[in-house]
């Protein structure tokens, strides 16, 4: 039996095809199960409808987006993957890259589409199967090209990695080993999306470059989520992410059985772990891994403190400095301090770009998040560094909480008896919800952006301009920008207060139309600032003096 499984293993490694072995299961959809073939006659439909160009996808659902990937592959080109879903990132992107928006008919983003979007009709995932000619599976060259993938930003600008084939091949099979290592083949119930590298490895390259299968569907809310594994056959595998893992415990939904779970994305608390294997019955495995690279290692977080990288992928240690290299990939600094501890093992010491020093001492953001979140009543919540040009001056830790009912000066005290006072806040704010990307990421810009909206005092209305509005025309021609005085005097009448005088007023860049201004007002004594932001950048700077019937 052994041979035997060795025997398909190597086939899949070999095998360039655009989908492994198309006559069996490769997703379960709402409709029902769909082969590999049906798969590849949507693929063939869209590709002909499709623009030489690289292709940003607009698609949520994960039919829809491996759809549009093998299409894309069949044309030639290459796909944009990036974690920010704005409207003017998408749209950034794509012009930056000479690439095409593109979304199926079927799965339009609910917020809108970014200027010159495609939307390319394709029959729904059953009706695929009523065509009786097979599609043709062609073997793609191991160099072609097929993704970019941008990091998510964690601690800088993303970044672009590209992503060929054959690698992506290569990895898949490796990654299978460790991900689905019973004699059946599992089902994948995945909670994060497939435009993200760890949905993308998991959820659509294991679907097509190896045995498993993925079940597919609204995916929002652990009810969702709970639909999803019903109708999955088992054994069932659940992707996840730390945050969502906790909601979806905490939910106590009725739950087929888990044959396991895996987790990436962000730092899973080994009390959250416990917890879900405790409810769900089934282990808990972490990957490791970055955009850069892909997932490299996997532990079983409530058992072992150690990492076991996947087979042909090295790690090497010079001083301070850990590079990873895997097949098809070059060598890769990380960003993590690491202690290797065998061949195949090596221990997570901590992110680089977690250290904290203030007064002279130092901690991890890591550390300190877990104290946070450790206390009862608090949901969610995280510390912001202070910038480094402040840390070791006069910078402070900031801290945002998510604590339905919980005082603020409460979790202050409980900070205060674990912390040492150089990393305690001067208090603590609380939000509605943390500004977390769709795989449960905590960006510092994303951060530092809720900590600028919390500096900008009470959130007002928000202002936005429809293209036909008349204060366009001639403003300017070709190019129409709303004017700078009727964003300011929306945002005094919004304010609903009398100015004596405008002290100062600073436009910092053009509002479109269609775009949504959100305003802000703090009063400080006789003054006021207000500030108007779109998507959370600043387009308004005003400082007005309060007359004294204000």
């Amino acid at each position: 039996m052994r041979q035997a499984a060795s025997l398909a293993e190597q086939a899949e490694t070999r095998d360039l095809s655009l989908v492994y072995a198309p006559d069996r299961t490769v997703f379960h959809t709402p409709s029902g199960p769909v082969t590999g073939h049906d798969l590849l006659r949507a693929a063939h439909q869209v590709a002909q409808q499709l623009p030489d160009s690289p292709v940003v996808s607009l698609c949520q659902d994960i039919w829809s987006f491996t759809v549009l990937f093998l299409a894309v592959v069949l044309r030639g080109q290459y796909l944009l993957l990036s974690s920010d879903r704005t409207i003017s990132s998408l749209s950034d992107l794509a012009q930056r890259h000479g690439a095409v928006c593109i979304a199926l008919d079927h799965d339009v983003p609910p917020d809108g589409l970014p200027q010159n979007s495609l939307i390319i009709s394709v029959p729904p995932a059953q009706s695929v199967m009523l065509e009786a000619k097979q599609p043709q599976n062609p073997k793609i060259a191991a160099s072609d090209l097929v993704a970019i993938v941008f990091t998510s930003g964690s601690s800088g600008q993303p970044v672009g990695h590209k992503k060929h084939w054959g690698a992506l091949v290569e990895r898949s099979v490796v990654a299978r080993e460790l991900l689905d290592p019973a004699q059946s083949p599992a089902t994948a119930v995945g909670t994060v999306p497939p435009y993200h590298m760890y949905g993308f490895e998991t959820l659509v390259l294991q679907a097509i470059h190896t045995r498993g299968m993925t079940t597919t569907g609204p995916c929002a809310y652990p009810a969702d989520w709970q639909s999803m594994l019903e109708r999955s056959p088992a054994p069932r595998i659940l992707v996840t992410t730390p945050l969502q893992l906790r909601s979806l415990v905490r939910a106590d939904l009725a739950l087929p059985s888990i044959t396991r779970i895996i987790s990436a994305a962000a730092p899973m608390d080994i009390r959250v772990a416990q917890e879900a294997e405790a409810k769900l019955a089934a282990p808990v495995m972490e990957i490791y891994g970055a955009t850069e690279i892909g997932s490299v290692a996997m532990r079983h977080t409530t058992q072992t403190s150690l990492w076991q990288l996947y087979s042909g992928v090295v790690l090497s240690v010079k001083g301070e400095d850990g590079y990873i290299s895997a097949p098809g990939a070059a060598a890769f600094p990380l960003s993590d301090f690491v202690e290797p501890a065998s061949k195949q093992l090596f221990r997570l010491i901590g992110r680089k770009s977690d250290i904290v020093k203030l007064a002279a001492k130092r901690t991890s953001l890591a550390a300190l998040n877990s104290v946070l979140l450790s206390i009862p009543g608090i949901v969610d919540g995280a510390f912001l560094a202070p910038e480094a040009n402040q840390a070791e001056a006069l910078g402070r830790m900031q801290v945002f909480a998510v604590a339905p009912g919980l005082p603020p000066d409460q979790i202050l005290q409980s900070l205060r008896e674990q912390l040492d006072p150089a990393f305690l806040p001067r208090r603590v704010v609380l939000v509605d919800a943390m500004p977390r990307n769709s795989v449960g990421k905590l960006t510092v810009q994303a951060l530092r952006q809720l900590a600028e909206q919390e500096a900008d005092g009470q959130r007002l209305g928000t202002l936005c301009i429809a293209p036909d509005n008349p204060c366009l025309p001639g403003h300017f021609p070709g190019q129409p920008v709303v004017p700078g005085v009727v964003v300011l005097e929306e945002g005094l009448a919004q304010a609903d207060i009398a100015p004596q005088r405008i002290l100062q007023v600073k436009f910092m860049q053009p509002v479109l139309p269609g775009q949504s201004v959100v305003f802000f007002l703090k009063t400080e004594g006789g003054r006021a600032r207000l500030t108007g932001r779109v998507e959370g950048g600043v387009v308004l700077r005003a400082i007005v003096q309060l007359s004294h019937s204000a």
